[in-house]
């Protein structure tokens, strides 16, 4: 398929007179045509094998051949019902050397036309057909018109079939090479994944990737080995073997090459450098919480700790910037994806600037601080980190059974005309599963967020209602979005109505941003502290004033 497109392309400088068009809805004794002219073949409906040049292939419905004048062609059907096809013949010009005159092209040209708009160009076909046949020579002439509009289509789409075939056949070699990489992968094999023969496959994945798929594979291969390096403490024998390399000695020396450095000194370099950027909130809080400020990282006013973060870079407001991240020329970049398999077009630029670990969106926050502490070679601070925020969750969790027992609570975000409930994550991997707090009905189902109406609430049955923020963007336009909501709530009735409310159970946190709610280290430790406050210390205060005043 991929030797026409040069032929296609020519074509299109052609002139064309439509001279025939029929449509054939049965077997005829014998297929013919006129042989100093151009034939295209529409099957609406085929099955058998249609033989050009002596090259064979099967029919089936939607199926289009272009075949030049002067190619032997053989139609065999399987039957007369399976027959409903569309003849057309045309002469197809092109101008002489000098352009003095059009003469019938030599253009050579005996294959299948691939498309995705057949059912277009059955019509067109059918519009064209009527003209041909109507009495009205202008009607003839506008028949002519749409056929050449047809052919523009058709070479067209089919072009642009070519292309995204080409670089459908070099993603589908690169996913192998990055899902396999520790398989004995050759350039012979990668070529028959690709459907090329070895030479152009090669040069078509260089002039597309840049690299050879064999540079390709070792960089994949290299690239996997640094994490596995700073990850694991596997011996040097085991992470050469992991990645594809029978020999630990050659993958010593083709590390080496690659990087500068010997397997074992790029591992102490990686974990004794600060020159860490952090693409995500989370991950800061993590590095924050562990003693590290980060080299470089995406900060904001939505987590305010970023304020306190005085010596980071900033590579970027809300997303990183590439231009940011490779101009502070980090030693480590840290992020975290939705997904947990492949990485995206991005993350794989990023492992072009330095030795990326991207962490999966949805693992366990504890798992998030044991792998940066192992990592950063913090995994000793990182245990007593864990082993204190246990202890004061334990403890506050205990006053918390005396001053709430089994009520429930319900998290609520508020944010610029927009409201949710927070279910077992952020905030709620705090208050439920670290705290042990009630569940409201419905929320337990809840994996992250769910956005709601003030309709809803009511609906949850809640005892106390906590309100934060969702989706701050860390503007002052956003803190005074949050206000008004707020203010529009506590004014209408649904909100008055509820029985936290009339209880006078409601606790805020939303004038904060996402101190609270960015699910991290950092952010869980801080709000122990304010639930704390918010529940215990004040309502120890509250239960002061009455034994002391008597209300």
């Amino acid at each position: 398929m991929y030797k026409n497109k040069n032929l296609i392309e020519k074509l299109s400088f052609c002139l064309y007179k439509l001279e025939d068009i029929k449509h054939v809805r049965s077997v005829p004794s014998l297929f013919s045509r006129k042989t100093s002219m151009f034939t295209l073949l529409l099957f609406k409906e085929a099955s058998g094998e249609i033989i050009m040049n002596g090259r064979s292939y099967p029919l089936h419905k939607q199926q289009v051949f272009l075949i030049s004048p002067n190619v032997s062609v053989k139609l065999l059907f399987d039957g007369d019902d399976s027959v409903d096809y569309y003849h057309l013949q045309f002469f197809v010009l092109q101008t002489t050397k000098n352009h003095s005159h059009y003469v019938t092209t030599d253009l050579k040209y005996a294959d299948e036309i691939f498309t995705t708009y057949f059912d277009y160009l059955l019509g067109r076909v059918e519009e064209i057909q009527k003209k041909q046949q109507s009495q009205n020579p202008w009607d003839v002439m506008s028949g002519n018109i749409t056929f050449q509009e047809l052919l523009v289509t058709l070479f067209q789409a089919n072009v642009q079939e070519q292309k995204r075939d080409v670089n459908q056949a070099i993603k589908i070699t690169q996913d192998y090479i990055e899902q396999h990489f520790s398989l004995n992968i050759t350039r012979e094999h990668l070529a028959v994944l690709s459907g090329m023969s070895p030479d152009y496959y090669s040069r078509v994945f260089k002039g597309k990737i840049g690299k050879s798929p064999m540079e390709y594979l070792t960089e994949v291969r290299i690239n996997r080995a640094k994490q596995l390096l700073i990850l694991s403490k596997d011996p040097l024998r085991s992470i050469a073997n992991s990645v594809g390399f029978n020999d630990e000695f050659y993958f010593s020396r083709k590390f080496k090459a690659v990087t500068g450095f010997s397997p074992t000194a790029y591992a102490e370099r990686i974990k004794n450098s600060r020159k860490i950027a952090s693409l995500r909130h989370l991950l800061t809080g993590h590095l924050v919480a562990l003693g590290i400020e980060p080299y470089a990282a995406v900060k904001n006013h939505a987590y305010p700790i970023s304020n306190q973060l005085r010596h980071t870079i900033s590579i970027g407001d809300y997303q990183p910037s590439l231009e940011k991240l490779i101009s502070v020329n980090p030693d480590l970049i840290l992020t975290c994806e939705f997904r947990d398999f492949e990485k995206s077009q991005k993350e794989k630029l990023y492992d072009q600037i330095a030795s990326t670990i991207t962490l999966p969106f949805f693992q366990d926050w504890r798992i998030h601080l044991k792998t940066i502490a192992k990592v950063v070679d913090k995994e000793v601070e990182a245990r007593m980190w864990l082993e204190n925020y246990e202890r004061k969750a334990e403890n506050i969790r205990k006053q918390l059974k005396k001053s709430v027992g089994e009520e429930n609570i319900l998290i609520v975000g508020i944010g610029d005309e927009k409201m949710c409930v927070y279910g077992k994550r952020n905030v709620g991997t705090v208050l439920y599963g670290d705290l042990h707090l009630a569940f409201p009905k419905g929320v337990e189902q809840i994996a992250h967020y769910k956005e709601i109406t003030l309709e809803d609430l009511a609906e949850f049955e809640a005892d106390r209602i906590l309100l934060t923020t969702y989706q701050h963007d860390g503007t002052e336009c956003m803190d005074q979005a949050i206000q008004d909501q707020v203010n529009a709530l506590y004014a209408h009735a649904l909100w008055k109505n509820l029985k936290a409310v009339q209880n006078e159970a409601i606790y805020c946190l939303y004038d904060t941003q996402h101190l609270y709610t960015c699910y991290t280290s950092l952010s869980h430790d801080l709000l122990l502290d304010k639930i704390n406050q918010l529940f215990i210390y004040n309502g120890n205060i509250q239960r002061l004033n009455v034994n002391i005043h008597g209300y």
